[in-house]
């Protein structure tokens, strides 16, 4: 097959391009900056959601479009109308050849999300034809890379954590293995509609920190910090312009996080697989 995929330098995106190069398909690599070295059986298309893209361009002659990438929230960037618009006309254009679209969310994403990633993704699930595309909303993602890798790394290193909120924010993981190879099975037999791809089990976020911890064989000092705290703190950080390890963005994510009850779900697509 030939499939395209948007953020393909991506932690998500370069763990598909791997697998499915695996599998002898052909990948397409849409993405903003050209690699150093093209791998065998894969072609370089320059894609940027910051810009207006020749969407036939991309979707004409492809089996597969996954949809990965996202412009985060940065500076009033109007994130939210090229995230929505430009996500909308990949599909349309799916539509049109013929081309089976797969679009990643996120358990942050439901009607009463603070953050601009929630919303964006919450609106963009529900224009979406699910009769004719995959989407997949998605726990912490576990890995080398991405949003967990980085928690890992904190954790092992410091002495002192502090726990926004006390901690007690409810996530769900799914390891990047299971979150590949469930794509791969879904590409395989075209399947269509929304599903939530998380454990059934609910952890605090300080229970992931302390887990962590265990496994690094540390024992930091947890220390609870109210939102209002990390508002001031984050703000005077940027009036002196340095660089904060949570963003304003971060915090709104973390105030609407909320348990989902993925076991149905989950069951069925281990029938997929």
């Amino acid at each position: 097959m030939r499939i395209g995929i948007t953020g393909s330098n991506g932690f998500i995106g370069n763990e598909l391009v791997n697998r499915f190069l695996a599998e002898g398909h052909e990948v397409f690599l849409l993405q903003r900056k050209k690699p150093d070295v093209l791998r065998p059986k894969t072609t370089y298309c320059h894609f940027d959601l910051n810009q207006e893209n020749d969407v036939e361009e991309y979707v004409s002659g492809l089996n597969v479009l996954i949809h990965t990438a996202f412009i985060p929230e940065q500076n009033g960037n109007d994130s939210s109308r090229k995230n929505i618009e430009r996500t909308k006309a990949l599909s349309n254009a799916c539509l049109q050849h013929q081309v089976y679209f797969v679009f990643l969310s996120s358990l942050s994403a439901h009607a009463d999300a603070l953050s601009a990633y929630g919303k964006h993704k919450f609106e963009l699930e529900n224009r979406l034809d699910r009769d004719s595309t995959l989407i997949l909303k998605l726990g912490l993602v576990t890995g080398d890379q991405g949003l967990f890798s980085r928690i890992r790394d904190i954790v092992g290193k410091s002495k002192i954590i502090p726990l926004i909120g006390g901690g007690n924010q409810p996530e769900q993981l799914v390891p990047i293995e299971k979150v590949v190879s469930t794509i791969v099975s879904c590409v395989q037999k075209k399947t269509t509609g929304l599903y939530l791809l998380a454990s059934p089990e609910v952890k605090s976020l300080k229970e992931i920190f302390v887990q962590i911890a265990r496994q690094s064989d540390k024992n930091p000092i947890f220390i609870p910090v109210p939102y209002f705290v990390a508002e001031i703190g984050i703000a005077l950080l940027n009036l002196l312009h340095i660089p904060s390890p949570v963003t304003k963005e971060n915090l709104a994510g973390l105030k609407r996080m909320i348990p989902f009850d993925t076991k149905a779900d989950w069951d069925k697509l281990q029938e997929v697989m």
